[in-house]
């Protein structure tokens, strides 16, 4: 007899749906005395074709029900969508085990389904409408660990031919006009364009969790944010392995998002986008650990009592801070830290600066940040430091503390097509200040109240292009301190005074040490409120200061006069 094809169907379905009850039935049973769940005996395959979303869940719903439980993955390749982590579960990912993200976007959910841009109002996830793989959500005591791999698979969503940009800039503002446009649309250092299906969302996502542990694990190719930590009260992440394309645009490593008490340590991050994205949070530490990024390695908003420590950074931006609106950091300790900026083609912001820090207006409201400090620093870079403030913000109690600067460049012709130019985007709404043409500087300050400068040596390659000036430029700051400076302007011979100061008040400039080569060590423009000036050895420079200065010269080492 003929069956109706439709009928044919319905059976296969519902045997299957019997089958798969009959083994999760049996799993349950067998693991009813244990606390560890394998994967395989509740029906997944690990065959890397076949689809595991299911036998996961199952899984992960039994490990729960039991009152918790660990779900384990032994070697093989687990495909799956999005599932879920529910409270009082950790997983276990054995080494030459792989949870591998399916190519295919219909697998993955929808944000709306998981409280983002909904429930929790202002909350959000990622890029595009889709979450990733694995969802926490309002759970604790959760976990992810083990020396296996979970592997995004961002390849299937991307087009390594397209360039990945927008026009949030315009380039008859920068240094090279057109030939900046050029570089942008470059698709060599990335970022590129996903392809017209979309992509699948964050990787891994912690929502409104308590208790979570994130430790030894490798996570691979992701196609958008890597790991989400979004209102996560107590996580501790250690020694995991973050390996993503350094090609693929806002693949972040970390961000972690209105949390308190997040501790990471021992992790090696190489991303394209921010490795350490760290918003609205408080006492959070990042310790012995490696980053890499095509963005900045570590970015900051509003994030107050944290501290960043034993640190090696490879980026475009070393460590970036940006507030606008009502945005607060403060109390931010940076120390130990080695950091190797350069720049790059493509539509990343940033332009090689290890130290950044910028404040911009919107809405008639400008952020602030305070009370940061910089201490054993080694940098090198092809750009130098950057604190832009805004008459409407406060950038306020800024200190750096040993500090060697090196500046130099690394690729002749990137430095040529898009150097020489300051990236203010995210703090600007304006497209003529977004990317702009400006000279470089060692250290450049504007809008600053409260900086000290301890024990900076500055130093600079040979044959730096014309663009490069001053050790210091320094305009509308108050009360500066600038103390074992040694250093000169970027070329020698050059009319560049090492020291530019404009419209500063309060200043204090002692025992620094200007080197052979030295140039005018101080230009003072609209300076008051001298301090002290005093032990300096300027007998390198070619002039102490230039004219109409107004400083007192007892207690320096000046140059010898002219016959």
């Amino acid at each position: 007899m003929n069956l109706p094809k439709h009928l044919v169907i319905l059976g296969a379905t519902l045997l299957f749906g019997l089958q798969a009850f009959a083994i999760g039935q049996r799993a349950e049973e067998k693991s009813a005395h244990s606390d560890r769940f394998d994967v395989r005996e509740f029906g997944a395959k690990g065959d890397g074709t076949t689809l595991d979303t299911q036998a996961i869940e199952a899984a992960i719903g039994a490990a729960n029900k039991a009152g918790g439980g660990t779900v384990v993955f032994l070697p093989g390749t687990y495909l799956t969508g999005t599932f879920r982590l529910l409270s009082n579960v950790t997983l276990d990912v054995e080494a030459g085990a792989v949870i591998q993200g399916s190519g295919k976007v219909a697998d993955y959910g929808a944000i709306e389904d998981f409280g983002f841009g909904r429930t929790y109002g202002l909350d959000y996830t990622g890029e595009g409408s889709r979450v990733g793989l694995i969802v926490a959500e309002n759970a604790e005591n959760v976990g992810i660990l083990g020396r296996g791999t979970i592997n995004g698979n961002s390849d299937a969503f991307f087009d390594f031919t397209k360039p990945h940009y927008s026009l949030d800039f315009d380039p008859k503002y920068t240094r090279q006009g057109q030939g900046f446009m050029d570089a942008v649309l470059n698709t060599g250092d990335g970022p590129i364009d996903f392809v017209p299906t979309g992509r699948a969302g964050t990787m891994i996502i912690f929502s409104h969790c308590k208790n979570v542990l994130i430790r030894d694990i490798t996570l691979r190719n992701a196609p958008n944010w890597t790991v989400h930590l979004q209102t996560v009260q107590g996580a501790v992440v250690e020694g995991i392995h973050i390996l993503n394309d350094l090609r693929i645009p806002n693949n972040d490593g970390v961000d972690c998002i209105g949390c308190r008490d997040v501790h990471f340590s021992d992790c090696d991050i190489r991303t394209g986008d921010d490795d350490f994205a760290i918003v609205g949070s408080e006492d959070v530490s990042v310790n012995n650990c490696s980053l890499t990024s095509n963005s900045s390695a570590i970015r900051l908003e509003d994030t107050r009592s944290s501290v960043f420590s034993n640190l090696t950074i490879h980026a475009n931006r070393g460590i970036g801070i940006y507030e606008r609106g009502k945005g607060r950091t403060a109390s931010v300790l940076f120390s130990g830290i080695v950091i190797d900026t350069h720049l790059l083609t493509g539509h990343w912001w940033g332009k090689g600066e290890p130290i950044y820090i910028a404040i911009g207006e919107t809405k008639g409201l400008a952020g602030s940040v305070s009370d940061v400090r910089f201490s054993n620093v080694s940098a090198e870079g092809e750009n130098g430091i950057v604190l832009h403030g805004d008459p409407k913000g406060s950038i306020r109690d800024i200190s750096f503390d040993h500090v060697w600067l090196h500046l130099r460049v690394t690729r002749k012709d990137v430095n040529a097509a898009v150097g020489g130019n300051f990236d203010l985007r995210w703090t600007t709404d304006s497209l003529k200040t977004a990317v702009f043409e400006h000279d470089l500087t060692g250290m450049y300050a504007r809008f600053v109240k409260g900086l000290e400068i301890h024990g900076l040596n500055m130093q600079w390659a040979d044959g730096m292009p014309g663009y490069y000036s001053s050790a210091f430029e320094l305009e509308d700051v108050q009360d500066l301190t600038i103390d074992r400076f040694q250093g000169r302007q970027a070329t020698i011979g050059s009319d560049n005074p090492v020291i530019a100061l404009k419209r500063v008040n309060g200043v204090s400039i002692r025992d620094c040490v200007a080197t052979e080569g030295a140039s005018t060590f101080l230009s003072a423009n609209q300076v008051t409120g001298e301090r002290l000036f005093a032990g300096n050895d300027l007998s390198d420079a070619r002039q102490a200061f230039d004219a109409k200065t107004g400083f007192t010269l007892t207690g320096n080492l000046l140059p010898a006069k002219k016959k």
